[in-house]
């Protein structure tokens, strides 16, 4: 009897553990940090695997490691933002509320290091990839109510969305790469369709379309 109920709830065990869905995660480049998005909670930790700064947060749908900025990105389910959380204990300070001038010291302001810079956006992302230099994601937002995919352009510098474009397939913008074509450095989308990869000038903010 004893021995039959160990089993069942091994089995139990098991089973939660195939329901639960992973936990969105990304280590940084150089080691030393990783952020763990599980479900309300955006958690931070030191290379020892001590937890060093909580966020609350909606659930994510994406987090990455931009090594360029020293910084991970994170994406939401539900949520119309986009969160750059800095590890570069030289990262400038964050301000909350309304701030007419940060250079003047205005607005409220917290250490950049370790915690949130928010971007804005109209829709929730999800699928993001980078450019080359990590300053620019390039996303999926919400399909058009005639399928077309939308895909919007952020630059983390200015902390807000430059472009958004459409495109009937199914663009990969987390598989996006940087290309040089006619001397122009270019965004390239593959399409998981199977169609031609779409080309993006983040320069111009044009769709040079499939090709």
């Amino acid at each position: 009897m004893k021995r039959g109920l160990t089993a069942l709830c091994a089995a139990l065990l098991a089973a939660l553990a195939c329901a639960a869905p992973p936990l969105l995660q990304a280590p940084s480049a150089d080691g030393r940090w990783r952020v763990v998005a599980d479900g309300s909670t955006l958690r931070v930790f030191d290379a020892d695997g001590r937890p060093r700064r909580d966020h609350a947060a909606a659930p994510a749908s994406a987090v990455l490691d931009a090594p360029a900025r020293r910084s991970f990105i994170i994406v939401f389910d539900q949520l119309p933002q986009l969160w750059e959380l800095s590890y570069d204990p030289n990262a400038e300070p964050v301000y909350r509320g309304m701030v007419h001038d940060y250079r003047m010291g205005e607005g409220i302001a917290e250490p950049g290091f370790l915690n949130v810079r928010r971007t804005p956006l109209q829709e929730p992302l999800r699928e993001p990839g980078f450019d080359a230099k990590h300053a620019m994601v390039l996303a999926r937002a919400p399909d058009r109510a005639d399928g077309q995919a939308v895909l919007v352009l952020v630059q983390l510098d200015v902390r807000k969305p430059i472009a958004s474009f459409s495109h009937r397939g199914d663009p990969d913008t987390a598989a996006m790469r940087r290309v040089a074509i006619d001397g122009r450095e270019l965004l390239e989308v593959p399409d998981r369709a199977g169609g031609p990869a779409l080309h993006i000038d983040p320069r111009d903010l044009r769709l040079l379309g499939a090709h």
